[in-house]
């Protein structure tokens, strides 16, 4: 596999085949029962919220912030907290006491706003503003049931660790009902869309070292949430001491590819983005949605095809941009990371050594125990090859992800590898390629779930002393997994995956991006994302 630039996205799949709550054909008797036991369900839960509320909390008295009180509250009682920490303020030093006092007459004490309420399900419990007076909102602050189908929910939000209060870049969230879902951004944000059907469902957000937190979506619908997640600890009692041979475990990983990944085809819809920007200003930005052809592990990613569905993007260049640079990329680079298929240099034993490998820990990795298998081109080769981390299931040997790079110490080798095209007194000087790749287990088989690459260069003109710094990517994450009835698209749906993605002609079909997940972009790409909204409206 060559160097390739690339990073990831998620999307969400079509709803035309979800069916309503219920059939129209049902008798009058039947809507009656349904009737009945939503009214049930509506009781339950209002019971159940009712006592958690009540619940008497004892926690000696204490000077603290309000984000640590809260933690007090959760480690006392066993509720979990969510909110928006834009109404919440998390720094402000609050005076937490409570003497066997109700939990909710104390947490009325330390957030001291009266235009705050508060909604429960289960063990969790929803912060958040009211429109009306709260008397009036705890009421009525029992989950509504949402008869209509097909709308659609619109989940926002932020993870954060909760040991750290710091962002907790690339954490998968979704359902698991339909595979749906989102990844979120290197601030740690998210936006999700659901149809409603799934209202009765949970939220599922995990990531690598986390325990998974599983969150009720009726409480999510229409608020922005901060989201926190507890590091998982590997108590030593589950681990038994003895040597492990990295190079045995790494072999294992291949062998068991037939076991663990996909040997039937299968249709994955992906989000993609792909991006250039040119000192902190973007100039090149585009996304699409695809469907692909997913062959199965044993055939090369050259047997899988790309369908393009939809896609947009923007140039935002002028003449001084112009610099005649341009990557290799594309999805044949998004596709070329599924490592599993495209078998790099230190997933292959069979040849030559070429790796040296240590085994560093094990750690949790979406919940599943996993080996750290560092690794890094051994001291005799002088080629631009990659050092990095695996990360193998240690109980199917399944490999769930990678992170690692081109080794610093040889980029300079690795420009003829990525440069398509570049003007001949533009001098080019590659700072950084970072690549990251996870799998996601769909009915007993692995797929490839997101895959990133960074890529940062600096280039400079013959006879000029100033340097530009550029910094690329690109984006893919599957949101959809089908296996039924796949079958290879005709000749004439296909995208020639070796393009560059951005000179693919597109038309933009403002309907459709209005019902897909998108990665919520940086904080610094919303308003070059908002640029490309106004050009979009113009050119129409």
């Amino acid at each position: 596999m060559e160097p390739s630039f690339c990073r990831t996205t998620a999307a969400t799949p079509k709803t035309a085949g979800d069916k309503p709550f219920y059939n129209h054909s049902t008798s009058h008797t039947r809507h009656i029962l349904v009737l009945c036991f939503l009214i049930h369900l509506c009781i339950i839960r209002a019971y159940g919220q009712t006592s958690l509320l009540d619940k008497p909390v004892t926690i000696p008295r204490q000077t603290t912030t309000l984000y640590e009180a809260l933690n007090t509250i959760t480690a006392k009682t066993g509720c979990l907290f969510i909110y928006d920490s834009r109404l919440v303020e998390n720094d402000r030093r609050v005076k937490l006491e409570a003497d066997n006092r109700p939990l909710e007459k104390v947490l009325d004490d330390i957030l001291g706003n009266p235009e705050l309420g508060y909604r429960v399900i289960g063990q969790h419990i929803l912060i958040y503003r009211v429109k009306k007076p709260k008397a009036v909102a705890q009421a009525i602050m029992t989950p509504v049931i949402i008869a209509d189908s097909s709308r659609q929910l619109v989940i926002r939000g932020s993870v954060y660790d909760r040991q750290g209060n710091k962002p907790v870049a690339y954490a998968s969230v979704g359902i698991t009902e339909e595979n749906r879902g989102t990844i979120t951004n290197a601030d740690g944000n998210f936006v999700l869309r659901v149809p409603a059907k799934y209202a009765g469902s949970s939220l599922l957000v995990s990531h690598m070292g986390y325990l998974t937190r599983e969150i009720p979506i009726g409480l999510l619908d229409e608020q922005k949430v901060d989201i926190y997640l507890e590091r998982r600890v590997i108590s030593l009692q589950e681990v038994v001491i003895r040597y492990i041979d990295p190079v045995t475990i790494v072999s294992k990983a291949m062998q068991q590819r037939e076991e663990n990944n996909a040997i039937e085809p299968a249709y994955v819809t992906t989000f993609y983005r792909e991006g250039v920007q040119k000192n902190n200003r973007y100039i090149s930005y585009s996304e699409a949605v695809f469907r692909v052809y997913k062959s199965p592990y044993l055939l090369s990613e050259n047997a899988d095809q790309v369908k393009l569905l939809k896609s947009r993007k923007v140039q935002n260049t002028s003449p001084k941009d112009t610099v005649m640079l341009k990557l290799k990329g594309g999805i044949l680079s998004a596709l070329q990371l599924d490592i599993v298929k495209s078998i790099p240099g230190f997933l292959d034993l069979t040849a030559t050594p070429e790796y040296n490998y240590n085994y560093t820990d094990l750690v949790s990795y979406n919940d599943r125990d996993a080996y750290a298998i560092s690794f890094e081109q051994a001291e005799t080769i002088d080629d631009a090859l990659y050092k990095g981390t695996l990360y193998i299931d240690n109980e199917n040997f399944a490999i769930l992800g990678a992170e690692f790079e081109i080794n610093p110490a040889h980029l300079d080798k690795a420009v003829d590898n990525l440069v398509l095209k570049k003007s001949r007194k533009l001098n080019v000087k590659l700072e950084k390629i970072n690549y990251n790749v996870s799998y996601t287990n769909f009915n007993g088989r692995y797929y490839l779930n997101h895959a990133r690459c960074d890529l940062k260069l600096r280039t400079r003109l013959r006879n000029r002393l100033t340097a530009d710094n550029f910094s690329t990517f690109l984006e893919i994450a599957a949101c959809h997994i089908d296996t039924v009835d796949v079958v290879r698209f005709g000749r004439e749906e296909v995208l020639r995956p070796n393009v560059v993605f951005s000179d693919v002609p597109y038309v933009y079909d403002e309907n459709f991006w209005g019902d897909y997940n998108i990665i919520a972009p940086e904080e610094k790409l919303n308003e070059a994302l908002s640029r490309i909204n106004r050009k979009i409206e113009e050119m129409e």
